[in-house]
Order: structure tokens, then sequence, then C-alpha cells
């Protein structure tokens, strides 16, 4: 592997890494104005109700979230390659970042639901 290549998967697994979290804000957003919009038209005056609403809003989400929770069954899952005698300790270590980085877009789904929902609540509890 030359020098040019590492910063190739760095910016990648930054840009993975801002574009997650771009989504999480919007879905925060998204929930937020439709809240927003709910209690405008519904005449809610207090703070307490606009609270409790992005509060039960984040407990949905994490409840969505959990429809995520099989992931990808597809994705292989054995690690026999690692107590290879034959395998390079660099090839093992290219493979078992490989394996994390399928596992977190299998799961990202719930990764994502969990993270907004964990947003609106906190938002809830700190108004």
């Amino acid at each position: 592997m030359s020098k040019h290549d590492q910063p190739a998967k760095t910016r990648s697994l930054l840009s993975q890494i801002i574009r997650i979290f771009a989504v999480v804000f919007l879905i925060v957003l998204v929930t937020i104005a439709i809240i927003a919009g709910i209690g405008w038209w519904a005449g809610w005056q207090t703070e307490a109700k606009f609270k409790m609403a992005i509060q039960i809003a984040g407990l949905i989400h994490i409840g969505i979230g959990f429809l995520g929770i099989k992931g990808n069954r597809e994705m292989p899952r054995s690690f026999e390659y690692q107590s290879s005698e034959s395998v390079s300790k660099d090839d093992v270590w290219k493979r078992t970042q490989q394996f994390l980085r399928e596992l977190a877009q299998s799961y990202s789904f719930l990764l994502v639901m969990f993270g907004s929902g964990g947003i609106c609540m906190v938002i809830g509890m700190l108004m």
C-alpha cells in the first residue's frame, strides 16, 4: 500500500461519518418541525406540551430503530481467517476493519434512529 492510499481511506471514512451526522441532524430537524407544526395547529400554549411531544418523538425514533436490529443477514460473519497461521497480521487487520465497516453499514438504520431519538430526548429534557 502506498502513502497516497491512506488519505483517501481517511477521507472516505470521514465523509461517511459526516454523512451520518448530517442524516441524524436532518431527521431531528424534520421531527421538531413536524412537532412545532402539530403544536401550532393544535393550539398548544405551554412549553411543557412541546417538551413532552419532543421526548415522545425521541422514544418513537428509538422504537422505529429497533426494526433495524436484525441487520443484514447476508453479511458473512466468519472469523476463521483470524486464527489461520498462513494469513499475515496486516491482512487480518484489513479484514477486521472491513468486517467492522460492513457491520456498521448493516446496522446503520438502527444507529441513525437511535442517534436521532437520543438527540430528541436530550432536546426535550433541556427545554
